[in-house]
C-alpha cells in the first residue's frame, strides 16, 4: 500500500499526491473507499493508496451517481459491485477486481436497491 498525501476529486477522476507524483485515477478504477483510522484507504484495480483524509470528506466530493455509502467504514462504486451476499453475522458487498468485501447495512441495501434495477 502506498501512502498518499492530501486529494482532490476533478472531472471523472480522482488526483491524489504520491510523493512527488500527482495521480490521476479515473473513478472508474476506484473499487471503494474504506476507513482506515483517521486515513482512508482508496482500494483500485491499479491497487491500494492511502489517503491523508477522512471517509466523510471523501464522500461530499464524490457523484453520488457512480459511488454510495454503504457502511460507515465504505464507500463503494456501484459500477463494481458483483453481488451482495447475506449470513447469520454480517451483509456485504463483493466487489469486482479485489477479494475484498464492503459491509452494508440493511437500510443501505435497500436504498441501493433503489439505486439499481432489480430482475
Amino acid at each position: 500500500m502506498e501512502e498518499v498525501k492530501g486529494s482532490k476529486l476533478i472531472h471523472g477522476k480522482v488526483c491524489v499526491k504520491n510523493g512527488m507524483e500527482r495521480l490521476f485515477m479515473p473513478k472508474k478504477h476506484i473499487i471503494m473507499f474504506v476507513k482506515n483510522g483517521r486515513k482512508t484507504d482508496m482500494v483500485t484495480i491499479e491497487g491500494t493508496f492511502s489517503l491523508n483524509t477522512s471517509l466523510n470528506s471523501i464522500e461530499k466530493k464524490l457523484d453520488n451517481r457512480h459511488f454510495f455509502r454503504s457502511h460507515q467504514s465504505y464507500i463503494i462504486n456501484l459500477m463494481m459491485i458483483n453481488k451482495i451476499v447475506t449470513t447469520e453475522i454480517e451483509t456485504y458487498v463483493v466487489m469486482e477486481n479485489t477479494e475484498e468485501k464492503a459491509l452494508i447495512t440493511k437500510q443501505n441495501e435497500k436504498k441501493l436497491y433503489n439505486f439499481i434495477e432489480i430482475l
